[in-house]
């Protein structure tokens, strides 16, 4: 009995950890758990149903979720990005294929710049995982990480703000 009360303390204070003062640990082990690339999350029927999408405009296209991990970053270091959209197509596993471009900017001007010249946007829910590396000599400040897509009947543009902080 002795054995579960000190399990459970341990348990305890490992949580108060971790969500109190470990930030930077809480960020290092979500940003691991998000390898680079592409994974399908769900088939294009169960997006089409849950959308319904046989009412909606073709290629039907949201993005779910924008995010970056962890949002303080120090010069050099990295970050995760994350996309996570949805796409019902005109006719059954069609794509849409566009130019993606990423751009990192700090003080308005682009630092960074990355284009995929050919980037297919796939039916159905998909997860979108990156690496971003930042510039070892990146000022201290406010910067933004945008992610543009150009296609055929599908266009956005996203941006979210991320801080270096001063070594």
């Amino acid at each position: 009995m002795g054995d579960s009360k000190v399990g459970r303390s341990l348990l305890v204070v490992l949580a108060v950890a971790l969500v109190c003062g470990c930030a930077s640990l809480r960020w290092s082990v979500q940003k691991s758990l998000r390898p680079p690339g592409e994974r399908l999350s769900d088939f294009p029927e169960a997006v089409w149903a849950e959308y319904d999408c046989g009412k909606q405009e073709r290629p039907f296209f949201k993005i779910e979720r924008n995010e970056l991990v962890p949002p303080r970053v120090k010069a050099g270091g990295l970050f995760a990005h994350r996309l996570v959209y949805v796409m019902c197509p005109t006719r059954p596993t069609g794509v849409v294929s566009g130019r993606l471009q990423t751009r990192i900017r700090f003080r308005g001007d682009p630092i960074v710049r990355e284009t995929t010249e050919t980037y297919d946007i796939k039916p159905g829910r998909w997860v979108v995982d990156a690496q971003v590396q930042l510039p070892a000599h990146a000022e201290p400040g406010v910067y933004a990480y945008e992610i543009a897509f150009r296609g055929e009947r599908v266009d956005f543009e996203e941006r979210l703000t991320f801080v270096v902080q001063s070594r």
